[in-house]
């Protein structure tokens, strides 16, 4: 189809129509197959796939394996769990380390400290922004921690 579309306008002298046809089809092919790409660049557009699954994540119910494992993983601190409240904000999936740093009262070099030990453990993770800097996520086993974590201390 989409060669029959392109080859319409080039035939009929209509070279904006086919570029655009062109472009619109690519997009096309791409989102056919977006469960399968992680990044995806060309003719002005970009995506990255793991902003999407992030958000996907932390919209999802955890399965009973991820609460069994997380209460196996309960050993954080009490400024790791201010951080990993923060990270899940309501209506922010990605955050910035001096964003977290500001609403825990922590020091940014101690935030990112402990950002770095939380990735490692599985319960954050770092991506980067458009503007080159690092941005955090919580994962699912760092929420579920965290929820277990106030539930202990409860």
């Amino acid at each position: 189809m989409l060669l029959v579309v392109t080859c319409t306008f080039g035939a009929m002298n209509m070279p904006a129509e086919m570029g655009l046809s062109i472009l619109a089809g690519a997009l096309g092919l791409a989102f056919s197959n977006i469960d399968k790409i992680s990044r995806f660049k060309g003719a002005g557009f970009e995506a990255e796939m793991n902003m999407v699954r992030t958000l996907v994540e932390n919209q999802t119910e955890p399965s009973p394996e991820q609460k069994e494992e997380a209460k196996k993983k309960d050993d954080i601190t009490e400024n790791e769990n201010r951080i990993l409240k923060s990270l899940q904000k309501p209506g922010y999936t990605w955050r910035y380390a001096k964003t977290i740093a500001g609403e825990v009262s922590i020091s940014l070099q101690e935030t990112e400290k402990s950002l770095s030990t939380l990735m490692s453990r599985g319960l954050a993770k770092s991506g980067k922004a458009s503007n080159g800097k690092d941005i955090w996520a919580i994962t699912i086993l760092g929420k579920n921690v965290q929820e277990q974590h106030e539930f202990s201390r409860a």
